[in-house]
């Protein structure tokens, strides 16, 4: 990698896992004359390895593209980078994509995914790629394994198992705009109910092709996916993965980020700050731009494929609930005093699926599934929604963002939603010649 880089590890807690890096990154910043550091979180993954190379795939073509001298307003910057490493939680696509690939839950094989998926909550991933054992969560787990034989005819054994899955997870981080408020008030019994329902698919409103294709088979636009009890409680496992994940994220970005950034800037009061976020990363750098004292800036908060709520930045989504993070755009001074990009696509099944299905205990079961019209979709699926700073759509090129043919100018203070699907394949697709330039694009405006 081109650009001066450092490492910052943080554990489960949002603790530095190793002081010592912090200490080396502000040493450097300190002799290196840098003008920017870009922050960079990745989203679920537990291998450093995987980890590693989406951060110099990215920043091998950032550094390109600043080297060839396509955006003017970078020739005079210097650059440090901070690659952030944190505890997240591996998916494949088969553990998100509804129904998984695999056969009907009337049949017996599913019966060990529930199982592998049941010990997988027995673990906690302390810091990244290292898992220790829970007694706790594995007490809960076996007693939630025994009840297994008679969650389809016993209500009494569906609604302990609710039960003993919900006392997992910690509801302090729930919040309307995902639906996970409801998880924790709704009757244990239309939790199941409502995780079992099988999933109609509904064509797009705009665009053609449907909401939901399965490993490209075009007989599952339309339909069921399959339901019954076994697959509601795949999903509620699935969801309960994922609500660990989004706790997690949250606590590392308010927890650990926010005051690295808040100390950056105490002593490097003229650096532009710059976080970029993949997936659950997205939570990490938005929660650590909102845990921000006042007195502090960012200059660039850049999501790509975000992993939380397309309400996470909502002016009463619903008429009454603001997003979970929406005074980052209503506090004075702004804790991003430049332009907030987002990529989303169609493409990414992970969080156009699989999130909304984890949050569907209450809407319209007719509702395109994770589109923008469904009221729990995610970020990096539909931009953000009901977010009055958020441009008309934009989309990315070759070139970078496009709007009108021309290359886009980024407005500080503003939201801009990119519509990314010509350029971004799927979930992890965020390192290519056009997501870096879009990001540098945005960088280059503050």
């Amino acid at each position: 990698m081109d650009f001066p880089n450092f490492d910052l590890e943080f554990d489960k807690d949002g603790n530095i896992f190793q002081p010592g890096q912090l200490v080396e990154a502000i040493a450097a910043l300190k002799q290196g004359n840098f003008t920017d550091v870009l922050i960079f979180s990745h989203g679920w993954n537990n291998d450093i390895l995987d980890a590693r190379k989406l951060y110099e795939d990215f920043f091998n073509n950032a550094a390109e593209i600043q080297r060839s001298g396509e955006i003017k307003a970078l020739d005079q910057r210097h650059f440090a980078v901070i690659k952030l490493f944190w505890p997240s939680k591996k998916f494949t696509d088969a553990e998100l994509i509804p129904g998984g690939g695999a056969a009907s839950f009337e049949e017996s094989a599913p019966d060990d995914s529930i199982l592998k998926q049941l010990d997988s909550l027995k673990t906690d991933t302390v810091s990244l790629g290292v898992e220790v054992s829970n007694t706790e969560s594995s007490d809960l787990v076996e007693k939630a394994k025994s009840l297994l034989p008679d969650l389809e005819s016993d209500e009494a054994a569906r609604t302990q198992f609710v039960l003993l899955l919900r006392s997992l997870l910690n509801p302090n981080e729930s919040h309307p705009d995902d639906g996970s408020d409801e998880f924790f008030t709704t009757d244990p019994e239309l939790i199941l109910k409502a995780f079992s329902e099988p999933v109609l698919l509904q064509p797009e409103t705009t665009g053609g092709g449907s909401a939901l294709a399965l490993d490209g088979d075009a007989t599952a636009s339309f339909g069921d996916v399959f339901g019954g009890i076994k697959e509601g409680v795949r999903r509620i496992l699935n969801y309960t993965t994922y609500y660990k994940m989004k706790e997690r994220a949250g606590n590392v970005g308010r927890v650990g980020l926010a005051p690295v950034l808040q100390q950056i800037r105490e002593q490097f009061p003229d650096i532009r700050i710059h976080l970029i976020g993949h997936s659950f990363g997205g939570r990490v750098v938005t929660a650590a731009a909102h845990a921000l004292a006042d007195a502090i800036s960012i200059q660039t908060l850049t999501l790509l494929q975000a992993a939380y709520s397309h309400n996470g930045l909502a002016a009463k989504f619903d008429g009454l609930h603001d997003g979970a993070f929406r005074s980052l755009l209503e506090r004075m001074p702004r804790p991003v005093s430049g332009p907030i990009s987002i990529t989303y696509t169609r493409n990414d099944q992970a969080v156009g699926v699989a999130y909304p299905l984890a949050s569907r205990l209450s809407q319209d079961q007719a509702a395109a599934l994770g589109d923008a019209n469904d009221p729990y979709g995610g970020m990096g699926r539909n931009g953000a929604q009901h977010t009055p700073e958020a441009l008309a759509d934009i989309s990315l090129s070759a070139a970078g963002a496009i709007k009108d043919g021309q290359p886009l100018t980024f407005e500080n203070g503003k939201v801009h939603n990119i519509e990314s699907s010509a350029y971004i394949s799927e979930h992890g697709d965020v390192t290519n010649r056009s997501v870096a330039y879009l990001t540098l694009t945005a960088v280059a405006t503050s």
